[in-house]
């Protein structure tokens, strides 16, 4: 009997290399280091990277006549040459540092729990097909990727699968022709939404703080900032309409503690360990959400932004997961992400002149793959898209 086949999330490997130059990437305003930016250039055909890491040291071993430094949560650079420290400007707004304290007003508790009670018939109760845009951007030291869909998304509504998409538009930047479609981030955003995580063990497990410099206050909105009580990675902000109890934008940053008590079973994980010798040895994520309304009232994530480096040790060499790695194409341990989300329209195709729908299933990390699950990742994979070599863009 064929065994079941477990299977695991793949990162790439860090690489070593000679004449390595340091640099500092640190943010222009707080003076704080940025970890896992990303420093590229493409020279006679050839590209080559560096990523910073926590303390935002970065090791640049190749030579550049323009090098691009950029990180989701900041504004790109471009240099001709490398100093000292790379000073990046942050896209959001900086705030001085709230200290959170174990004295909590009673309504942030109060507030979050009635957004908790209500979010299902506030945030998820429609059934739409939206038009949307996805582009998610990963690296290594030796290569990039890049994949810009533009389609319909539906959401279906059952636990399992909530959503699904039809593709308009689905382009490849690489430099390997035979390079897949990668939706994986696409199925992170909407799976990982943050209200849809929102519960009272959330709100219970974190401290929570009002800034008091926020500027939306005179329409009613709080900035609430918070921070894990049993966790140092895991902190963030969201903005909270006291009046209706909706909360309209959001940030988080989790940390690899976190993620791994949050995004792996423990069983599974253990079991990669001792079959496969998987490890996960670094894990960060940034989610940034922005939530739009609808006609009628209710919200729908409108503008996500997602960054996630994980690196992991396999040793797998089982041929069949090999073979599946194969087909679903392999992975990099620096990723960032993008979904913007229009409102729904009614000139959306019907019959024979809609494009197909294909069903999104929940995002994983570690587990067991049936070989129904296992065929649903190779298809969208394999989604139909036009390759455009990276050789020919910037």
């Amino acid at each position: 009997m064929k065994r079941a086949m477990l299977i695991v999330a793949w990162a790439a490997a860090a690489c070593t290399a000679q004449a390595q130059q340091r640099v500092v990437v640190a943010d222009a305003v707080t003076r704080e280091p940025v970890e896992r930016a990303s420093l590229y250039a493409k020279e006679g055909g050839r590209f080559r990277a560096a990523i910073s890491d926590e303390q935002g040291v970065a090791q640049v071993s190749f030579a550049f006549r323009r090098l691009t430094v950029s990180h989701l949560n900041y504004e790109s650079q471009q240099l001709r040459s490398l100093p000292d420290t790379i000073w990046l400007k942050p896209r959001y707004r900086v705030t001085a540092e709230v200290v959170v304290t174990n004295k909590e007003p009673a309504w942030i508790g109060e507030k979050l729990r009635e957004v908790v009670r209500t979010k299902q018939q506030r945030y998820f109760s429609r059934r739409d097909t939206l038009p949307m845009r996805y582009r998610t951007t990963s690296l290594d030291q030796r290569s990039m990727y890049r994949y810009d869909l533009t389609g319909r998304l539906r959401t279906l509504g059952r636990d399992d699968k909530l959503y699904a998409m039809a593709v308009d538009s689905s382009i490849v930047s690489a430099s390997d022709s035979t390079t897949l479609t990668d939706v994986a981030n696409l199925r992170r955003m909407l799976y990982e939404d943050f209200v849809a995580e929102l519960d009272r063990g959330f709100i219970s497990g974190h401290r929570w703080a009002e800034d008091p410099d926020y500027e939306g206050r005179s329409r009613g909105e709080v900035e609430l900032v918070f921070r894990s009580k049993h966790r140092t990675d895991d902190r963030g902000r969201l903005v909270l309409d006291t009046a209706r109890c909706v909360i309209l934008q959001a940030y988080r940053f989790t940390g690899t503690e976190t993620n791994r008590h949050e995004r792996v079973p423990k069983v599974l994980y253990a079991m990669a360990q001792m079959l496969t010798g998987y490890k996960i040895e670094k894990w960060s994520r940034h989610y940034r959400v922005k939530y739009g309304e609808r006609s009628d009232g209710t919200l729908y994530a409108r503008a996500v932004e997602y960054k996630m480096y994980m690196e992991t040790n396999d040793h797998d060499e089982d041929p069949e997961q090999q073979d599946y790695t194969q087909q679903t194409g392999g992975g990099f341990p620096n990723m960032e992400a993008t979904l913007e989300v229009g409102e729904a329209t009614k000139d959306v195709p019907h019959g024979l002149d809609a494009p197909p729908m294909y069903v999104l299933p929940r995002p994983w990390y570690v587990r067991y793959a049936t070989e129904g699950g296992r065929q649903e990742e190779v298809t969208l994979s394999h989604l139909p898209m036009k390759f455009v070599t990276t050789d020919d863009t910037d």
